[in-house]
């Protein structure tokens, strides 16, 4: 994302602070517009319907979103990011003609995932609550999940466009769209109302992002098998998206498992109990997200490519000094991310009671929410860590991170179950905080190593050629070099074949 980052940046160069509050605003947008967004299309929507739902209906709607955006992060996290190092390799060597056929295959592929895995689950869903409708319910909860899904694709192309504003007003006027279908919707046909209208917003967003994002790219063709070779190529940058996921979520699948409260259909369950301090307490990422999409990655960027383009070409001393400018601006970068982290995690600890009381959540674990505030503020170091990784070719690193950190949650988690409930929270907190003792080291340890990591991972330009001899061949061989040496009386030598 750094190119939108170049773009807010010069927002914060303005100097005011009209201008800093607004591209942090734009930034928290483009960082997490879905996640924002639709936590107020599902409040507004909440809201208005209350007297029209039953609690268990109103429960099944909101289970029915968090289910959705659950499996289809999962579903996307390894075709998103596979897109997104395609196009990255096609705009660096100059190829835009591949990015649209590949951007195509690529929603053409996810939609298809997408229903395979949604029409069958849909299907054979029992729905104990009254819907109204069930087939009307479960059809707009596939188009849901379809639509979402396709969402979570296109956020990795949004950096291809400078048009960032227009990005921010998509997802807002989104989400109006959302809630007004659903206003009158609702009393027509419940909750079904309720999913048609945030289907409705989701699908207008997809509309007009492709749009905007693929304007400017050749249009020939629509159809691109490299965009599958790459998985193949990049399976450690698949499995990562995919993990890291899977991670995100592991610790509430443990506790969907074992509790089982089911939320109006057989086979959706939550435990609110952890769920919903979870829930709020991820919402404090946002700013840190926002931070290193405007300052941390975008300054990283400029100087971390100035370095790469020197270090096969440049003498030594230029390659340090370029070397050394790009860590210090890295450590910068991640030392602001962490304070600003920090301070709104304190804030959040200290004034947690009365907040929460004053936005009506007056029902949750207090204890609980502090310390999943206090890991989600080690999880965002280890996202940030992941990110300079991949930059830097790390990507078994990234991969192996991502697999200790779910493994980790999963297991960690299952363990504080049965210690009791003083103990929720802490296998997320644990494993965050493990997994960051174990990748900060390691990023250190690749800060001071890189030029030799960069330099000696680069290709050979000419090999030997070596053909393997017959045996005959190796007998006559120096009769063979002795008559050579008598028709050359210069004494010809045979020279050694070179390819590039």
């Amino acid at each position: 994302m750094a190119g939108v980052g170049f773009e807010l940046q010069k927002l914060v160069k303005k100097g005011t602070l009209f201008s800093t509050v607004k591209a942090f605003f734009y930034g928290s947008v483009l960082a997490a517009g879905p996640l924002i967004l639709t936590v107020l299309t599902v409040g507004i929507i909440g809201w208005m319907s209350y007297g029209l739902f039953k609690i268990g209906v109103l429960n099944l709607f909101t289970v029915t979103l968090v289910y959705t955006f659950a499996f289809s992060l999962i579903l996307t996290g390894p075709t998103q990011i596979v897109f997104t190092r395609f196009v990255a390799d096609k705009h660096f060597s100059k190829e835009d003609e591949p990015i649209f056929p590949a951007f195509m295959t690529s929603m053409i592929f996810v939609g298809f995932l997408a229903l395979a895995i949604s029409i069958p689950f849909y299907i054979f869903l029992e729905i104990y609550s009254p819907v109204g409708n069930p087939f009307l319910y479960k059809l707009f909860g596939v188009l849901t999940f379809l639509a979402v899904s396709l969402v979570w694709q296109i956020m990795g192309f949004i950096s291809t466009t400078k048009e960032y504003q227009k990005v921010v007003w998509i997802y807002l006027g989104g989400t109006i769209f959302s809630i007004f279908l659903a206003y009158l919707l609702v009393p027509r046909i419940s909750v079904s109302g309720g999913l048609a209208g945030f289907c409705g917003g989701q699908w207008l967003i997809i509309f007009f992002l492709v749009r905007i994002t693929t304007k400017e790219l050749p249009r020939e063709k629509f159809w691109n098998k490299e965009y599958f070779a790459y998985f193949r190529r990049y399976s450690t940058i698949s499995l990562t998206g995919l993990f890291y996921n899977i991670g995100l979520w592991s610790d509430k699948f443990i506790f969907w498992g074992h509790f089982k409260q089911q939320q109006g259909a057989s086979f959706f369950y939550t435990f609110n109990f952890y769920d919903v301090p979870n829930f709020l307490a991820f919402l404090t990422i946002i700013p840190a997200l926002a931070y290193f999409l405007i300052l941390t990655e975008t300054n990283f960027f400029k100087d971390y490519k100035g370095f790469i383009d020197d270090v096969l070409t440049q003498p030594l001393l230029i390659i340090e000094r370029k070397k050394s400018d790009m860590i210090e601006t890295l450590k910068e970068g991640m030392r602001g991310m962490t304070k600003l982290q920090g301070i709104v995690t304190l804030l959040l600890i200290v004034f947690a009671e009365p907040l929460l009381v004053f936005l009506g959540y007056r029902g949750i674990s207090i204890w609980l929410f502090r310390v999943l505030l206090v890991g989600i503020f080690f999880h965002v170091i280890n996202l940030n860590i992941s990110i300079i990784f991949l930059y830097y070719e790390m990507r078994k690193e990234a991969l192996m991170l991502t697999i200790l950190f779910a493994f980790l949650n999963a297991a960690l988690t299952y363990f504080s179950i049965l210690l009791g409930t003083p103990f929720y929270g802490f296998g997320f907190l644990l494993a965050a905080g493990i997994t960051c003792a174990i990748s900060w080291p390691l990023l250190i340890r690749a800060m001071k190593r890189i030029d030799f990591i960069i330099f000696s991972s680069q290709p050979v330009d000419a090999v030997v050629k070596v053909k393997k001899k017959r045996f005959r061949e190796r007998i006559l061989q120096p009769f063979a070099a002795f008559r050579n040496r008598r028709a050359n009386g210069n004494g010809a030598k045979v020279q050694a074949e070179y390819y590039s």
